[in-house]
């Protein structure tokens, strides 16, 4: 059995099913500072050189750019406020792959040359999204995924002793609006998500996914809060009224919260909008 083979028992399904969709480019040309800037600012390991077509140009690391800023110290290395970032790159070529691929290869690619992400690119070469040996743990690291749902029937309140505001529904427009103070892994993907509701209990499930599914709705971060604009399922069920509030359960490093009614008698109404 090859490594390939190995490896494919543990990682079934291809790049575009794990990869991140949103990345931090820098375009040449950008100076190197202002590429420092961004990474301390968004906590980034590495920034995908693009070009004005959005091809891939190269990877630069927080290592090279911090080998760019302490040649500062030597003034025959030039000025660093004039390098341009795609003087940091030292491949000839980038290391790319395609979205269809299996996502085994991929990881295989990682692992072998030794690099911590890979730009994933379209037939015409340009950047849709990237692959990083953190997307690749984190697959791995996964409890069953897909078998959220079964995971949520299976779910029994437990005690939370920190303090939250709840969630709740808005009466105008059907929003579901969960304070960004409930949701514990900061860095989680947010950005669609699945709904589910059980009627027999008044929960419901919110099940953050990878990608715009057909039953995904997209969703918005405004004033502190996680805004799921919900007015189909909310019509669908009938909730508009029967909760004034919800308590928010977060599960599996944030990869899906379970909302449970509550008690009407402790609800706060100053924390509960209803516009």
């Amino acid at each position: 059995m090859t490594v390939i083979e190995t490896i494919s028992k543990q990682l079934q399904g291809s790049v575009k099913d794990v990869m991140s969709v949103k990345v931090h480019t820098a375009t040449i040309g950008t100076h190197v500072n202002i590429v420092a800037d961004l990474m301390a600012r968004y906590s980034l390991r590495r920034v995908v050189v693009v070009d004005s077509t959005k091809k891939v140009v190269g990877v630069v690391s927080q290592r090279d750019i911090v080998r760019a800023l302490i040649s500062t110290a030597r003034p025959e290395n030039g000025d660093v406020q004039h390098k341009r970032v795609e003087e940091l790159i030292t491949a000839d070529k980038p290391i790319t792959v395609n979205s269809d691929i299996p996502l085994a290869r991929a990881a295989y690619v990682l692992a072998t040359n030794k690099i911590g992400c890979l730009p994933v690119v379209d037939e015409d070469q340009a950047l849709v999204g990237v692959l990083s040996i953190s997307d690749v743990i984190q697959f791995l690291a996964e409890d069953n995924v897909e078998g959220m749902e079964t995971a949520f029937q299976m779910y029994s309140p437990k005690n939370d002793a920190k303090t939250r505001s709840p969630a709740y529904v808005r009466k105008m427009n059907g929003d579901l609006v969960i304070p960004l103070k409930n949701i514990e892994n900061k860095r989680a993907r947010m950005d669609f998500a699945v709904l589910g509701y059980d009627p027999p209990t008044g929960r419901i499930l919110i099940k953050f996914v990878r990608s715009s599914a057909d039953e995904a709705i997209a969703t918005k971060v405004q004033d502190d809060n996680l805004i799921i604009p919900a007015k189909g399922f909310v019509r669908h069920f009938s909730l508009i009224g029967k909760v004034a509030a919800f308590d928010v359960t977060d599960h599996n490093q944030s990869k899906f919260l379970v909302l449970s009614p509550k008690n009407s008698a402790s609800t706060n109404v100053n924390a509960v909008g209803t516009t």
